[in-house]
């Protein structure tokens, strides 16, 4: 039973009319508004994130340097491969509490182990800088931060001043009653190539070959010429030794994946194992996010009130959720082929999930101003702040006031 105050879902759901939404598991807008369209990141400076932390514990004598990373235009793992390159040490000495967008300026404390401040001080890398470097006996983890806040400016939207400061106050009171469905946003799965949780998929049913020949050789549209060519070539020929010939050198990962593949051509775990393990897990936690996101959109379908629920994130020990949402649950896992037992992955044990409850909504504070565009001469440009727990992402909160083509975002 929706509460009163719900008035904007009792006359009719809003879905998404995009392919990627549907694909992705975003069926469904909670507001109603008909957005102000528009376009994020025109510039890398228009999507800024800084991690909140906890005061964190200090010591001259820790086995850990602590340092934030600025970055613009870097994905993290990218980043942090970047980093211990120019240092020459293992990726693995490195802790973060979370990743972040590759298309935007990001600010987020990391860990190194066993490192001199003085190591960090003197690397010159393009678009990254390292700085506040402290001692510490603790190494950060994913999830060891308060959240993140975000400043983010939508420029080219469509309509004027007064239409957009209407429809963005509506949808802030739809909102601030209805909750912002706590989707996994589109960085989660990708644009350009949205398949991560297929990758995992497979994974997850032991589908090793199919994981890797999804990852590698699967092309999508928006990708790059020779890009598209070269994996249309290995989907054709199955030739792992033309294609580490052919690729671009920009395609580091694949091209690591297509030397193990060389050199034994039936190790398809070796293959995926040549991923960071971070990357690895986060192939089967795209998964597990593409089952949430159903489960969230059918729950909004069904008229739920989302903003006092939980949905699962699968795994082998989480079970289902004990009222309509563990229905829900069952429905989906039983629709995408899939039983809790397969998350516990004997093929590659490393990347197993137990599962556990995430927030079906947020409740966020969110403060706008819409101006002139500078960038877009007699446009209009919206500029946002607010703050998201961990784990929650801003275009899950952009989407329902913009509801435009995912690639906008």
């Amino acid at each position: 039973m929706l509460p009163s105050g719900y008035e904007f879902l009792r006359r009719g759901k809003m879905i998404s009319p995009f392919e990627l939404d549907r694909l992705l598991g975003l069926n469904y807008f909670i507001s109603n508004t008909a957005g102000v369209k528009g376009k994020l990141r025109q510039i890398a400076d228009d999507f800024s994130v800084d991690e909140v932390f906890e005061d964190s514990r200090e010591d001259d004598e820790g086995e850990y340097l602590h340092f934030i990373m600025e970055k613009r235009n870097w994905d993290t793992i990218r980043a942090v491969d970047n980093v211990s390159r120019a240092l020459h040490i293992s990726r693995k000495r490195f802790g973060y509490a979370g990743t972040k967008d590759k298309r935007a300026v990001t600010k987020q404390r990391m860990s190194v182990w066993n490192i001199e401040r003085e190591n960090l001080e003197v690397l010159n890398l393009k678009d990254i800088k390292l700085y506040n470097f402290v001692r510490s006996d603790e190494r950060l983890n994913l999830g060891d931060l308060l959240g993140n806040k975000f400043k983010i400016t939508i420029r080219k939207t469509e309509g004027d001043i007064s239409q957009i400061k209407e429809v963005m106050q509506e949808t802030v009171s739809q909102l601030s009653l209805g909750g912002v469905p706590n989707y996994f946003g589109y960085q989660r799965f990708g644009i350009v190539r949205p398949n991560t949780h297929l990758v995992g998929k497979k994974i997850i049913q032991g589908d090793l070959d199919g994981a890797v020949m999804q990852y590698i050789a699967k092309p999508y549209p928006g990708e790059r010429e020779d890009t598209k060519e070269a994996r249309e070539m290995l989907s054709e020929t199955g030739n792992f030794k033309k294609a580490l010939e052919v690729y671009p050198s920009r395609l580091n990962y694949e091209r690591n994946m297509l030397d193990a593949l060389v050199k034994n051509p039936k190790d398809f775990a070796g293959a995926l194992r040549r991923l960071p393990k971070k990357l690895r897990r986060m192939l089967v936690h795209a998964c597990q996010s593409h089952i949430f996101n159903e489960v969230l959109s059918e729950a909004i379908a069904e008229g739920i009130n989302i903003r006092t629920k939980n949905i699962k994130l699968l795994g082998y020990k989480s079970g289902f959720s004990q009222d309509e949402i563990g229905r829900i649950e069952k429905e989906v896992l039983e629709r995408e082929d899939l039983t809790m037992e397969q998350f516990k992955i004997n093929s590659m044990p490393e990347v197993s999930v137990t599962g556990e409850d995430r927030r079906a909504s947020i409740n966020t504070k969110i403060s706008f101003d819409v101006e002139d565009d500078e960038l877009n001469p007699g446009l209009i440009k919206v500029s946002f702040s607010f703050f998201l727990p961990p784990g929650s992402y801003a275009t899950t909160v952009l989407r329902e006031f913009m509801k435009t083509d995912p690639l906008n975002y």
